[in-house]
């Protein structure tokens, strides 16, 4: 072998990348990192999901993983129950301007709960197994009521200044809503043309009645927006109207 060649090769070998490994980081920060990381593999496989598939998608090796987390399905189950944990759509739902009218208000009220309820029911379809479903834990303690009554309470503020043009109490209208959002996004309705959230605005605020009946208002020039009644008790939070059934 030539000298020239014995050069060129050490040339090559100098400029080669270094693999990349992941930043050193806390374990608090690592075992957050390594959750977003598994959250997608876990709802499309939950239990099924591989240790290599989680490393590989958190960009670390396997043995990471065991660093912070005693076993791949401890990492599976806090991933799966990080989804209920989640409070991005608080901020969404807070930029909705009231200067908005009220249909297009709810509109984006609507289509951001339909992604939070889409979450969710991924969790239950991605652990649909009895055994699995007892491991994930209780649907009502994964649920955190003071994230669902803050969603709430927004959703009741785009409503209020519209209060004394509504037929029925504005916590009625957001559990019905809420269940309306939690109806659309069933996985048994997945194969049925999927209804935009200005349709469940239109039936939540016209109802189906092309003719239906309008209660005396102390202004005749106004029109008030109808809410269809619905008999039985008021319910709780719309997550937890799904979890019930």
């Amino acid at each position: 072998m030539s000298e020239h060649s014995l050069t060129y090769s050490s040339a090559v070998v100098k400029t080669l990348p270094k693999p990349t490994r992941a930043p050193a980081l806390a374990p608090e920060a690592r075992r957050a990192s390594l959750v977003d990381a598994a959250v997608p593999l876990v709802l499309e496989r939950g239990f099924d999901v591989t240790t290599k598939d989680l490393a590989a998608a958190a960009g670390v090796a396997e043995g990471t993983i065991f660093r912070v987390f005693e076993s791949k399905d401890d990492l599976v189950l806090a991933a799966a129950r990080s989804v209920f944990a989640r409070t991005d759509h608080l901020d969404e739902l807070e930029a909705i301007s009231p200067d908005w009218p009220l249909e297009a208000r709810l509109a984006a009220a609507v289509r951001i709960s339909r992604t939070v309820a889409r979450r969710m029911v991924s969790v239950f379809v991605a652990f649909h197994g009895a055994g699995d479903h007892q491991r994930l834990g209780n649907p009502h303690d994964l649920v955190d009521p003071t994230i669902v009554a803050r969603a709430e309470a927004i959703i009741a503020a785009l409503l209020a200044p519209e209060a004394d043009r509504l037929r029925r109490p504005i916590p009625d209208i957001v559990r019905i809503m809420g269940s309306l959002v939690l109806a659309s996004v069933h996985p048994v309705d997945a194969l049925s043309p999927a209804s935009t959230p200005e349709d469940l605005v239109d039936l939540l605020l016209h109802g189906v009645l092309a003719d239906a009946p309008t209660p005396h208002v102390s202004d005749p020039d106004e029109t008030p927006l109808t809410v269809p009644l619905r008999e039985g008790p008021a319910s709780c939070s719309a997550h937890a109207a799904y979890l019930d059934r």
